[in-house]
């Protein structure tokens, strides 16, 4: 199965993304499944209906779209739950973005929501590359105070950061590298080369890229037809497989 890991449907301050339209586009890429944010004002204040809103998408279209729950940690108890109830009602994953809502990957405020998403084994997708907020190494710090939690490095550190996202794959094996905007014969090798394609997840990280060029990046990955499959989908199927296990 191929999956995108990260993408964005509905009216954002920059984008419309309309689902049918997803759908064709995931088809003439041969994208099985897409796992689905919220928009960003829903990241940042609207919690709730955003979560509601994906939620509802990976239910008229089964099988197609899974959806990302999130949760601002400035509501606190609010916010954990929340996000129990999200990932109580089906959504397969969690994904924070501290500039947006407001806080450092380190701060002991977003604690409590990663121990939701370990209780419900949920993989997290956090945004990084905005400084001071969202770093690589913050992230892999996270990562190895939570060693039970897969984390996907979203972005991989770029674009400020693109230099720190080996050093912090290489700190905690429960990070996952991310393929959107990447090279193929650069950052992606060198990733694949160093930590294994069984720890690169594809996004396309759309409508910020298209899925047509991130899919072309992968295909030029110079790794064998298996561990392109993996970093197509099956590294994805693979922590999908322990939330719903």
């Amino acid at each position: 199965m191929r999956i995108d890991a990260h993408l964005q449907i509905g009216v954002g301050r920059y984008y419309r993304v309309d689902p049918g339209h997803m759908i064709e586009q995931m088809d003439r890429c041969g994208i099985d499944q897409a796992l689905v944010s919220p928009v960003d004002r829903e990241m940042a204040v609207y919690n709730r209906e955003g979560n509601d809103r994906v939620l509802a998408l990976s239910k008229q279209f089964p099988g197609r779209f899974l959806a990302y729950a999130t949760a601002n940690p400035w509501y606190e108890g609010a916010a954990v739950a929340e996000l129990e109830r999200a990932l109580g009602e089906g959504a397969a994953a969690v994904k924070l973005h501290p500039p947006l809502q407001g806080f450092m990957i380190l701060e002991s405020l977003v604690y409590p929501l990663i121990e939701v998403a370990a209780r419900h084994r949920a993989p997290i997708y956090v945004h990084t590359g905005t400084p001071v907020y969202a770093l690589p190494l913050q992230l892999a710090e996270l990562a190895l105070t939570y060693p039970e939690v897969s984390f996907i490095m979203g972005k991989n550190g770029k674009t400020d950061f693109t230099m720190d996202a080996l050093p912090a794959l290489e700190k905690a094996s429960n990070l996952y590298g991310d393929t959107a905007h990447d090279f193929p014969e650069r950052g992606m090798a060198r990733l694949s080369k160093k930590i294994g394609p069984e720890r690169l997840i594809f996004s396309s990280n759309h409508p910020v890229s298209r899925i047509e060029l991130e899919v072309d990046k992968v295909r030029e990955l110079a790794v064998n037809d298996d561990d392109k499959a993996a970093v197509m989908g099956g590294n994805m199927q693979r922590l999908l497989a322990a939330r719903f296990h």
